[in-house]
């Protein structure tokens, strides 16, 4: 059985670990160059990704109209987690104008290619639509395709 000395070190160990691990994660300059560069050529997945960082700071800074827009890009790809998040924060108002039919929009997609999350929330979404607006939507979503 460990002494009380022993304990201590674990517990102070451990401490030092989850405050490390609490850190926002920065990339490097090189790796946001990077990222910046392909989202810049039409990546998808990088335009999420740069999207997902504007929101949460782990590029140093948040930028939640940056985020959008990278996210907007992503997401007329085609890109699913991008649709997804899009319908979050349409729903929330995060860094746009909060809009049921939007997320609705946008979950609808997501959930397309298999997003659990999406569909959870399009369909309590759903419960909220008039039968006017639900038919403008699928009208909407019958017509849509990506971009590239």
């Amino acid at each position: 059985m460990a002494d009380r000395n022993t304990w201590g070190l674990i517990l102070i160990t451990t401490a030092i670990l989850l405050i490390v691990a609490a850190q926002p994660v920065l990339a490097d300059p090189a790796s946001e160059q990077q990222l910046q560069a392909l989202a810049g050529q039409g990546d998808a997945n990088a335009q999420w990704m740069l999207g997902q960082a504007l929101l949460t700071g782990n590029l140093g800074t948040i930028d939640e109209a940056e985020a959008v827009r990278w996210l907007q890009l992503a997401a007329d790809q085609g890109h699913a987690l991008a649709q997804r998040d899009l319908g979050m924060l349409y729903e929330q108002g995060q860094g746009v104008t909060q809009d049921t039919l939007e997320a609705f929009f946008w979950y609808s997609l997501a959930s397309r290619q298999d997003s659990g999350r999406a569909r959870v929330r399009r369909d309590l979404l759903a419960a909220m639509l008039t039968p006017d607006q639900r038919d403008a939507l699928a009208a909407r979503l019958k017509g849509w395709r990506p971009s590239r």
